[in-house]
């Protein structure tokens, strides 16, 4: 192939990626944690072997939150939601001229599963701890500062350690 036939090839996949909404270009205006444990599950977004675990423990969690009353956890959506409305709207790339992130789907994903899952009675975080490993080059600086903003000031957390 030459470099025309891969530029093209490049465009066709991007296009088709941002058609499946696997790729971002606007801020979703809902949470897209589960859509994405649902497409990695299924097999249309590529993972690894530790994500397509991860993302069948949230789905088999959110089934059992709803089935089993002695389950004590509930994924809640709209707490999921807050940092990464939060890291959009105030967040800004260290680096590049990007005015705004813009959340992809797989940190919807990561984000909502540590923010979202609480206890049912007393709404305390699930997960009080996560590690992540990304790549170099995949915007962990800026989301950690993200994150950390909003949990100091916006999670309502007492005594947060960060």
């Amino acid at each position: 192939m030459d470099t025309a036939h891969i530029e093209k090839w490049v465009n066709h996949w991007q296009q088709h990626e941002k058609d499946a909404y696997h790729i971002l270009t606007k801020p979703s205006p809902v949470l897209l944690t589960t859509a994405y444990a649902q497409d990695v599950v299924n097999g249309y977004q590529i993972a690894n072997e530790w994500v397509k675990r991860a993302c069948q423990r949230h789905l088999n969690d959110l089934k059992r939150s709803k089935e089993d009353p002695d389950y004590m956890w509930r994924f809640d959506e709209k707490r999921a939601y807050r940092p990464i409305k939060f890291i959009e709207k105030k967040t800004v790339a260290s680096k590049g001229d990007a005015r705004h992130l813009v959340m992809q789907p797989w940190q919807h994903f990561f984000i909502g599963c540590i923010f979202g899952w609480v206890h049912k009675e007393t709404g305390v975080r699930r997960f009080r701890e996560a590690l992540i490993f990304l790549g170099r080059k995949n915007g962990k600086t800026t989301v950690e500062s993200g994150l950390a903003d909003y949990m100091v000031g916006f999670d309502h957390e007492n005594g947060a350690n960060i």
